[in-house]
C-alpha cells in the first residue's frame, strides 16, 4: 500500500508560510500605526480630562512598550517560519528562537504588572477648577486592574504553551540526532 499522506498533509506548506509572513508584515504596520495613534489619542483624553495628565506619559509609555514587546515576539516567530521554510526545524535554532519569544512574553508581563502597579498605587494632588480645592486622584480603576489581571493570566498560559512546546521540540531534535547516529 502506497502511504499518501504527505499528498493529504505536505510536511512544508509554503502558502501557510507565506500567508503568515504576509500576515506579520500587515501586524507589525499596524502595530506601529498603533503606537502613533496611542500617542495623539492619550493627548486627547488630557484635553478632555486634565486631571489625568500626569499619567499621559507613563501609560504612553508603558502602552508604547507593550506594543514593542509584541513586535519585538514577530521577529523570532518570522525566523521560525523560516526554519520551517528551509526544512531546518530540528537543527537547533528553533530552540533559541522559542525562547526569544519567550523573553518578549516576560517583558510584555513586566509592563503589565507595572501598569498595574501604577495603577493602583499612584496618586496625584489635583486642583479642581471650579472649586478650587485639591483632591487625591488615583490613576487607575477597578477596570484596569482587571484587565491588567485579565493580561496577565494570558501572558501565564502563552508561557506555559511556549514551554511546553519548547520541550517538546527539544525532545524530537534529540530523538531524531538519535535516529540519525543509528542509521
Amino acid at each position: 500500500m502506497v502511504d499518501t499522506s504527505n499528498e493529504i498533509w505536505p510536511e512544508y506548506h509554503p502558502a501557510a508560510i507565506a500567508v503568515l509572513k504576509g500576515l506579520i508584515v500587515v501586524i507589525e504596520i499596524g502595530c506601529m500605526w498603533g503606537q502613533v495613534v496611542l500617542v495623539v489619542a492619550s493627548g486627547d483624553f488630557i484635553q478632555m480630562y486634565p486631571e489625568f495628565a500626569p499619567a499621559r506619559w507613563p501609560y504612553a509609555i508603558a502602552g508604547i512598550l507593550g506594543v514593542l514587546c509584541f513586535e519585538a515576539a514577530l521577529v523570532p516567530l518570522w525566523r521560525l517560519l523560516t526554519l520551517v521554510r528551509r526544512r531546518d526545524v530540528f537543527s537547533g535554532k528553533a530552540v533559541t528562537w522559542t525562547n526569544a519569544i519567550i523573553v518578549c512574553a516576560f517583558a510584555e508581563a513586566a509592563v503589565v504588572v507595572f501598569v498595574l502597579l501604577y495603577g493602583s498605587l499612584a496618586q496625584f494632588p489635583y486642583r479642581d477648577p471650579s472649586s478650587g480645592q485639591y483632591v487625591d486622584l488615583t490613576m487607575g480603576s477597578a477596570a484596569l486592574g482587571l484587565a491588567c489581571l485579565a493580561a496577565l493570566l494570558l501572558i501565564t498560559a502563552f508561557v506555559l504553551l511556549l514551554v511546553v512546546m519548547r520541550s517538546l521540540l527539544v525532545t524530537a531534535i534529540e530523538q531524531r540526532n538519535e535516529l540519525a547516529e543509528v542509521i
